[in-house]
């Protein structure tokens, strides 16, 4: 596609899309990005490191970053070490980022990251910690908890605030049972610190599976009473569908977005924007927005904005539930047909 073509796409999803107002607060989330390789591949002409050296910090991101740059909050999944270290664990992908990478973030419109995955200690403890100080120095905001905090030392939330707006995050990397208290506590806690919107981060769910596990359900069932107002979830590589329980979002997966270890999952994700009316006493949710992209592999690794309509209904599909699961709500034919789930006040 030739870039002012390109451009020109971008422009007209964003008028679409997203109407920024002083009275609405949109929040978007995308899936994993793994802005790096596996240690053995970074070499590689194909590679995520040497497209990003030829192509610029910019090229990841380039064909959605003006979407990005218009909201007020863009939330990633970072997978990976941002780090110089040698030393990794005995695995098939120790995922590891080039720390000038971070520039890749910054260039994108991430403005926060979710650390705890499977791929947070590929490192060990010096390269999570290394992840911490690159992001630090980026002016990157970053959350997640390591189970258990006893052993990882790790147990960090994040606020920011936007539009006068306190959002807390917290995040959780394959949820135990066990974890359910110490959620419960850092939920409270970032009440008590001010949060008015508080996201739970999930990295759970099993790969490739198109569809959540009745353990997933029970899980957000539980958590979910604890005054937390949104799911975040990720780790599958696919798109899962996106439901409503008691009228909170659950995103169950959010796909892969940009990766630099591309396995030959199914490529639809997207940009899903929650969106709060702020005109009230408090946030009130007001519309649930899916943007379909397809990501790419090796050489290009680049969301690409979806707009053929064929193609984006048939990716809306996979993000919508058609019936209601276990006490959970749909988000509607509207979802399915244009992408949209608009919550009027009553």
């Amino acid at each position: 596609m030739r870039p002012g073509v390109a451009a020109l796409l971008i422009m007209l999803i964003i008028a679409c899309v997203f109407t920024a107002s002083a009275d609405s607060l949109t929040l978007t989330f995308v899936g994993d990005i793994s802005i790096g390789d596996a240690i053995s591949s970074r070499g590689h002409p194909n590679s995520f490191h040497s497209t990003v050296s030829e192509k610029g910090l910019h090229w990841p991101f380039s064909l959605v970053q003006d979407i990005l740059h218009q909201d007020d909050l863009t939330v990633a999944n970072l997978e990976g070490s941002i780090t110089g270290r040698k030393k990794h664990k005995d695995i098939r992908h120790p995922l590891v980022i080039a720390p000038e990478f971070t520039g890749i973030l910054q260039a994108g419109g991430i403005d926060v990251v979710n650390t705890a995955n499977n791929h947070a200690l590929d490192f060990f403890a010096q390269g999570y910690r290394d992840t911490l100080a690159y992001l630090d120095a980026a002016g990157i905001g970053h959350f997640g908890t390591l189970s258990p905090p006893s052993k990882t030392g790790v147990d960090r939330q994040f606020i920011v605030e936007a539009k006068g707006v306190k959002i807390g995050f917290m995040g959780y990397t394959y949820p135990q049972d066990s974890d359910l208290r110490r959620i419960e506590e850092s939920a409270a806690r970032l009440r008590r610190d001010g949060c008015a919107i508080i996201v739970l981060s999930l990295h759970w769910g099993r790969e490739t599976h198109m569809a959540p596990s009745g353990a997933q359900y029970s899980f957000a069932k539980r958590v979910l009473e604890y005054d937390i107002d949104l799911i975040y979830g990720h780790h599958p590589h696919v798109v899962q569908p996106i439901a409503l329980y008691e009228g909170k979002p659950v995103l169950f997966s959010a796909g892969n977005f940009t990766f630099g270890t591309m396995s030959k999952v199914d490529r639809s994700t997207g940009m899903f924007q929650i969106s709060y009316d702020l005109s009230g006493n408090k946030p009130r949710l007001s519309a649930v927005r899916a943007i379909p992209c397809v990501t790419s592999g090796a050489g290009d690794f680049r969301p690409v904005p979806v707009t053929d309509e064929a193609q984006r209904r048939e990716i809306f599909k996979k993000m919508a539930f058609r019936k209601p699961t276990q006490g959970f709500d749909t988000l509607g034919e509207c979802f399915l047909d244009g992408g949209e789930a608009l919550f009027p006040a009553e």
